[in-house]
């Protein structure tokens, strides 16, 4: 794939994709986890990790990036255009662009809209996780309480039961 193509079809994507894109090494593959890693490093996106996975996922479908060992990852390299090879494509090219800006500014709405909504789906369980881990300790602070309860009521039984006695 020659480098216009290349930037052509990034263009497409996701903001999140072409940070995950710039983190994809070139000469060697690395794990999803580590690429992952690698983007939280940079400090260039705070995406969690399937988001991250999805982007490697549709960056591998569009060609960009390949997987030579599976959950590995690896940029392909973009090759150059001989000079006679640019100008030919570049009229052709254009007619095309112009054509088909209008169907990309809509992909491109509805891509960014799909990772707005993985990042949501994402914050939302860990929301949900918190929540159901502070019900559980809410759970078992009411089933101590209700130990503690019961045994009181144990020793307020004795008392009457001592107080009876000793009244008759």
């Amino acid at each position: 794939m020659n480098a216009a193509r290349q930037q052509q079809m990034l263009a497409g994507q996701t903001a999140l994709a072409r940070k995950v894109f710039q983190v994809v090494p070139i000469q060697q593959h690395w794990a999803a986890l580590d690429i992952h890693r690698a983007l939280q490093a940079s400090k260039t996106s705070s995406a969690q990790f399937p988001a991250v996975r999805a982007c490697l996922g549709d960056l591998k479908e569009q060609g960009l990036i390949y997987e030579p060992v599976n959950g590995h990852f690896q940029r392909a390299a973009a090759t150059q255009k001989s000079r006679k090879e640019q100008t030919m494509s570049k009229s052709a090219t254009q007619t095309v662009v112009s054509i088909k800006k209008t169907e990309t500014g809509a992909l491109d709405s509805l891509a960014a809209l799909s990772g707005e909504m993985l990042l949501l789906a994402d914050e939302f369980g860990q929301r949900m996780k918190a929540m159901s881990a502070r019900i559980e300790e809410v759970a078992l602070s009411v089933a101590a309480e209700q130990e503690g309860n019961a045994e009181a009521l144990g020793k307020l039984k004795q008392l009457q039961a001592l107080l009876k006695g000793i009244a008759q």
